[in-house]
């Protein structure tokens, strides 16, 4: 059986403040936030190719969208317990996974980078 991967990326500018990091509360910062979705799909379509790349990146890009320029603690469903990049990418992963089946795929892995260095991988 074949499988073929598709991924796509983004990024974005958000603040936030873990609620507690080492026993305290941190103080209120900016990253530049780094997202990669990997998508699979088992199958070609007739004009053989399993995804559209416009409307994998799309999809990811109206999401990320609406996080540019926030503050990830405000929002509930990231900032409550902790606005981490792990939950970020659980965030990440919830709001994408009926919009790539609709596409024709499955939502495999979710990556975010906190800054340049540091990243997390959600598979699902």
């Amino acid at each position: 059986m074949n499988r073929w991967i598709y991924h796509t990326q983004g990024a974005f500018e958000a603040e936030h403040a873990l609620i507690s990091y080492l026993g305290k509360p941190e103080e209120k910062h900016r990253h530049r936030w780094k997202v990669e979705v990997r998508i699979g799909v088992d199958e070609l379509n007739r004009e053989n190719y399993g995804l559209d790349f416009h409307r994998v990146h799309k999809i990811l890009e109206e999401l990320i969208d609406q996080l540019h320029r926030k503050d990830l603690n405000e929002n509930p469903e990231i900032g409550l317990p902790s606005p981490s990049a792990e939950n970020l990418a659980l965030f990440i992963a919830r709001k994408l996974e009926k919009d790539y089946a609709a596409a024709g795929g499955q939502l495999l892995q979710v990556s975010v980078w906190e800054g340049p260095k540091n990243r997390v991988d959600l598979r699902l």
